[in-house]
């Protein structure tokens, strides 16, 4: 009977909830926190995946956007692990929240392929972080898509990012915005303006 309930609980939480995703979760923060050394701002980390039945389009040839987009959450779970930025987001108080995301896609990624994305914060300002991320495929090292990511830094001051970043290591080299995230920023820009002028 006891396993019986367990069974009935294990398929429930997987029915109303992504419990997966919160296991994918854990496991990445504990293995970053007590398995990888700590590492700088500007140091790139790299985590691993496989493209899953799961993961695939209609056509089982490549893996989904909107499933990349979610391994990206990893990738930067495991980068703030091993930076210090989670530590230091639950001193301050600081939430992150995915402001958008950008993806270029070079080559489709097909089904059951390893492949490892490759996280490096590019670029700061006082209330966002923007990440690089780019999927390898492990076989022929051909990068397959890369996603550019906005995280917002949500907090009590308005240099909220300041804040976070302060004193890590790498904190003192601050990188110039790269010219595709400026373009990326303009063209944002212009569209909420542009939907401003409709309302």
């Amino acid at each position: 009977m006891v396993y019986f309930c367990i069974i009935i609980a294990f398929v429930f939480l997987h029915i109303i909830c992504d419990f997966n995703y919160f296991l994918r979760t854990v496991f990445t923060v504990i293995t970053s926190r007590f398995c990888e050394n700590k590492c700088s701002l500007d140091d790139v980390t790299t985590i691993y995946g496989l493209c899953t039945l799961q993961d695939c389009d209609v056509f089982f040839k490549s893996i989904r956007t909107a499933r990349l987009v979610r391994e990206i959450d990893f990738a930067r779970y495991h980068f703030y692990e091993r930076v210090g930025i989670y530590e230091r987001s639950i001193e301050l108080g600081v939430k992150s929240l995915q402001g958008s995301t950008m993806t270029v896609v070079c080559e489709p990624l097909p089904i059951f392929a390893l492949y490892k994305i490759n996280t490096k914060l590019v670029y700061w300002d006082e209330r966002s972080l923007f990440f690089e991320h780019e999927v390898v495929t492990l076989r022929d090292g051909k990068v397959r898509h890369l996603l550019i990511s906005r995280q917002y830094a949500i907090g009590s001051t308005k240099e909220t990012t300041e804040a976070l970043l302060k004193g890590l290591p790498g904190s003192s080299n601050r990188p110039k915005c790269p010219p595709h995230i400026e373009r990326w920023l303009s063209s944002m820009q212009k569209s909420s303006d542009k939907l401003r002028n409709k309302q």
